[in-house]
């Protein structure tokens, strides 16, 4: 018989409880979770089960007749000490009249739901991070400094020119003290024309054209050009109609080409009719004749129907260099290569 260890009531192995004192019972709660085998028939039977599956009767109860008799030198239920009293029953704990889940002890401190702004003041937020400046470098191309002289661009803004700055050419005579600023942000670099006289050029990719702009100034080898745009028209006829004596006009478009001496001194200029003006060294529609840098079919200068002007590099060795606007930035990308006075610098951004 299995017996209440507090009050010494009689129990059910299928019980959880004592029905008396309502302490818990061990082996009820074992046989609550792996089930329990019928004193009578040997048959497993699931928990919770009350009769046997196998036989019928029920299952920990014990009938008339079956009490086991004590062992000898054990003494009986007669013989036992009596049962100890009862604990007694330990109140519920109170609980919060607002929310009706059980109170916490006094002096507990209870942490927000939802942390309020006080609570946010000291805690660590997630931010994405702002990306560095690229790392970037000058390589010299060619110029007055050595070749493969290395310029850092270590800082958001690197100024350059003749003597103010990080990049320094004190013997370029063609450039001003502050010429221009490399710049670098959000990942990207640019060049900034800080408008001297000689201004920037940037290589033009080799294939795709650009557009042409009447004034616009390119530079091909040692050769700098400008580009004057279209024939004008003829001033009209006096009254008499007679036409003013002059070597004969182009048919088509036609557009004057300009040669800029260094110092500023205008040089040769050329008239040629499009749709193509092919410019280099020799056999060109303008040859420029011997520069070391000078491809020998080196651009070209294609004009469509209204007269609008584009420029191409023809695969030169060297490239052809455009003029960026005056006080602009120009985007730079790893490759480009940049032409300042006498200097010609390649751009590595890594």
């Amino acid at each position: 018989m299995l017996k209440c260890n507090s009050c010494g009531a009689a129990l059910d192995l299928t019980m959880a409880s004592c029905p008396a004192c309502g302490a818990e019972v061990p082996m009820g709660r074992l046989t609550g979770m792996l089930g329990l085998v019928c004193r009578h028939c040997d048959a497993y039977n699931e928990p919770r089960a009350r009769t046997c599956v196998s036989c019928g009767k029920p299952l920990g109860a014990v009938e008339p007749g079956e009490a086991e008799t004590p062992a000898a030198g054990v003494p009986g239920p007669a013989a036992a000490a009596p049962p100890p009293p009862a604990a007694p029953a330990r109140p519920p704990p109170p609980q919060d009249p607002t929310t009706g889940f059980m109170a916490p002890p006094a002096g507990t401190r209870m942490l927000p739901s939802t942390p309020g702004p006080a609570a946010m003041a000291g805690t660590a937020m997630f931010v994405a991070p702002v990306p560095p400046p690229p790392r970037a470098r000058l390589h010299l191309e060619r110029g007055e400094a050595a070749p493969g002289t290395v310029f850092p661009l270590g800082a958001d803004e690197v100024q350059a020119g003749r003597s103010q700055g990080a990049v320094l050419f004190p013997g370029d005579p063609c450039l001003a003290a502050h010429h221009a600023t490399f710049v670098a942000r959000g990942g990207q670099v640019a060049v900034r024309d800080e408008g001297a006289a000689g201004g920037i050029f940037v290589r033009i990719a080799p294939g795709p054209p650009v557009p042409l702009r009447p004034g616009g100034l390119f530079a091909v080898g040692d050769r700098l050009l400008r580009f004057a745009g279209l024939l004008p028209s003829p001033p009209p006829p006096p009254p008499d109609g007679t036409v003013r004596l002059g070597a004969p006009r182009p048919d088509g478009p036609a557009v004057l080409l300009e040669e800029w001496l260094e110092g500023g001194v205008g040089g040769r200029v050329w008239l040629r009719a499009g749709p193509s003006i092919t410019v280099g060294r020799a056999g060109c529609a303008v040859s420029l004749g011997d520069d070391p840098y000078l491809s020998q079919a080196h651009a070209e200068i294609v004009l469509d129907g209204s007269g609008q002007a584009t420029l191409r590099d023809l695969g030169s060795s060297n490239g052809t260099f455009l003029r960026i606007a005056p006080g602009s930035e120009a985007p730079l990308k790893d490759g480009d290569v940049v032409r300042m006075g006498r200097e010609v610098l390649r751009v590595e951004i890594r």
